[in-house]
C-alpha cells in the first residue's frame, strides 16, 4: 500500500494549489459580472426614466446596454467552463485513488491465497465474499462550485460528461450529488443514499436505518 500511496499523494500534491486557483478566477470572474449588472440596472432605469418622459432611449444606450448583456452570458460561460474544469480535475485524482485501491486489494487477495496455500495441515478456511472498497463517499456537484448566475439575465444548462466508471449509490443507482445520508447498519447493500430519495431535509439526528435495513431488523425482532 506504501507505493500507491506515496505515488498518489506525489501526484495530488499540487491539486490544493490548482483548485484555490480554480475558485480565485471563479470569484474575479464573479466580481466582474456583478460590475455589469450594476452598470445594466443603471443604464435600464434611465431609459425607462425617458421612456416615461416619452423620450426615445438614444441608439447609444440601447447599444450600451446590449453590450453588456453580452459580456455578463460570455462571462457565465467562462464560469461555467471554469467550473467543470475544477470538477474534472478534482475527479480525475479521485478516479486515480480508486483504481489503485482496487489494485491494492486484488494483491491482498492473492497474497492471503498464496499463504493458505503453503500452509500444510490445514483445511482450507470459508472466506465471505469482500466487497469492494467504496472509497469515494461523496463527490462535490458541480452546483457546489459554480457561483449562481443572476437569474434575471440567462438560464445556462449545464452538460456535464457522464463518466462509465462513476460509483452509483442509493435507491435510485445514480451517482453522487448533493446532500446524501449514510445507513448505519454495517451490512448495508446500498450504504449511501440521496436525501430527496429518502425524504429527508436536514441530517437526521442519532443513527439512520434505510427502509430495508429498518424493514429487516423488525424482523429479526420477530422471531427471537
Amino acid at each position: 500500500m506504501g507505493t500507491y500511496l506515496e505515488n498518489y499523494l506525489e501526484g495530488v500534491s499540487s491539486l490544493p494549489q490548482e483548485v484555490r486557483r480554480g475558485f480565485a478566477l471563479l470569484r474575479d470572474l464573479d466580481n466582474r459580472s456583478q460590475e455589469l449588472l450594476d452598470r445594466i440596472e443603471v443604464e435600464s432605469k434611465t431609459s425607462i426614466k425617458n421612456y416615461k418622459r416619452k423620450r426615445d432611449p438614444s441608439s447609444e444606450e440601447q447599444t450600451s446596454i446590449r453590450n453588456d448583456l453580452k459580456q455578463c452570458l460570455e462571462l457565465a460561460d467562462e464560469k461555467i467552463q471554469l467550473a467543470v474544469q475544477t470538477y474534472e480535475l478534482v475527479d480525475k485524482h479521485i478516479r486515480k485513488l480508486d483504481q489503485d485501491l482496487k489494485k491494492f486489494e486484488a494483491e491482498l487477495q492473492a497474497e492471503q491465497t498464496m499463504k493458505d496455500a503453503v500452509q500444510p495441515g490445514q483445511a482450507p478456511v470459508e472466506k465471505k465474499e469482500k466487497e469492494p472498497v467504496k472509497s469515494r463517499k461523496k463527490t462535490p456537484a458541480v452546483e457546489n462550485i459554480l457561483p449562481a448566475v443572476d437569474p434575471k439575465i440567462l438560464t445556462v444548462e449545464i452538460d456535464m460528461p457522464i463518466d462509465p466508471n462513476e460509483p452509483t449509490y442509493c435507491t435510485c443507482n445514480r451517482v453522487s450529488f448533493g446532500e446524501m445520508v449514510g445507513c448505519d447498519n454495517p451490512d448495508c447493500k446500498i450504504e449511501w443514499f440521496h436525501y430527496e430519495c429518502v425524504g429527508l431535509t436536514a441530517a437526521p439526528k442519532g443513527k439512520w436505518y434505510c427502509a430495508d435495513c429498518t424493514r429487516d431488523i423488525k424482523e429479526k425482532k420477530k422471531a427471537r
